[in-house]
């Protein structure tokens, strides 16, 4: 898939940032997000609409990290991040925090998406706010957070 013009590289040496397939994702998600779950729990209905968005930071052709953008609307908040995902080894190195600058970047309209409460930090640094009520998911306390900067 071609790379979009604002998504041309990234600072953390050695790495690129690049457009991918929603299957190129299913790997990160399945073993990070939803470790032993069944492929419907990490797939979702919208990975294939023609304006979904999904990115990936590669080391050479590995997939390291990867995020994904679906139109999906919640209180005129357009489009849903979904799952974003680093390798354990990387985490705290600025590789996230890349791609999802690359991925606001791309799309200047609302975005709101649902955040273990353990990372919750992680979105607020990055110009995201909480809305609503925590909740359960997966067994894990989750918080709604939308993209305010």
């Amino acid at each position: 898939m071609a790379e979009h013009p604002l998504v041309q590289g990234c600072a953390v040496k050695g790495m690129l940032i690049q457009r991918v397939t929603a299957e190129d994702c299913y790997g990160l998600r399945e073993s990070i997000l939803r470790t032993g779950q069944p492929k419907e729990n990490w797939t979702f209905d919208s990975d294939d609409d023609p304006k979904a968005i999904h990115l990936a930071m590669k080391d050479c052709d590995d997939i390291v990290a990867i995020v994904s953008l679906l139109p999906e609307e919640k209180e005129g908040y357009l489009w849903r991040l979904r799952g974003m995902a680093v390798k354990e080894a990387l985490r705290g190195q600025g590789v996230g925090q890349q791609l999802l600058v690359a991925l606001l970047k791309m799309v200047n309209e609302p975005i709101w998406c649902t955040a273990r409460k353990i990372v919750q930090d992680f979105y607020l640094k990055n110009g995201f706010e909480i809305f609503g009520d925590e909740f359960t998911m997966n067994d894990m306390p989750h918080v709604y957070m939308r993209h305010v900067g």
